[in-house]
């Protein structure tokens, strides 16, 4: 299911409580979200040194879940569903999107730079859509081993640091337009 088509169906949700709400941004729940990313992140490297696997694949995919969330908070959307945040991520501030938004200013060259900046690149998607299942995967599983925490570790670390520039890079003006983008969504449902 493409992302977009997942938003407006998350949104049909809302009622049900495990769908997608359009909010107003707010900046301290936002960064209340990347503290919690932060000491997940510290969680994770800790149940590593004691060689929890499938524990630190938990920690980290919280890492980078959290940090989604502030990005979503920041934005004004309040997001119930994990798969929904991830399709956020993906339309909102995917490739194909940043396209979009450069067409809308007019003093290209400092605006281009910003939007690039705000960017999210597929291979962060790519990260979370994989540490979901590989979370799901052990947090389900009976298996208390996972061979690839070093990869996950150094992809939540990689994540949630492009979460915290995205996020530092946000103006009013960028959140004005996505939360226009998200309301046009809204009138879809």
């Amino acid at each position: 299911m493409k992302a977009k088509d997942m938003i407006v169906k998350s949104m049909k949700r809302v009622k049900e409580e495990r769908g997608l709400r359009v909010s107003k941004p707010n900046n301290q729940l936002s960064e209340g979200h990347i503290r919690k990313a932060d000491h997940n992140l510290i969680v994770m490297t800790d149940l590593s040194r004691l060689g929890h696997e499938d524990w630190v694949v938990i920690s980290a995919y919280y890492a980078m879940y959290q940090s989604a969330m502030s990005l979503l908070t920041k934005i004004g959307l309040e997001s119930k569903d994990h798969a929904t945040t991830a399709a956020v991520l993906e339309y909102f501030f995917g490739e194909q999107i940043s396209k979009d938004l450069i067409g809308k200013f007019n003093e290209l060259k400092e605006r281009k730079d910003k939007i690039e900046a705000i960017t999210i690149s597929e291979k962060y998607i790519d990260y979370l859509w994989k540490i979901k299942r590989a979370r799901e995967t052990v947090q389900y599983g009976i298996s208390i081993n996972y061979k690839e925490t070093d990869v996950v570790m150094r992809n939540a670390r990689e994540f949630v640091s492009k979460m915290k520039l995205v996020l530092n890079e946000l103006d009013e003006k960028l959140v004005e337009i996505i939360g226009k983008k998200a309301k046009e969504l809204q009138i879809l449902q």
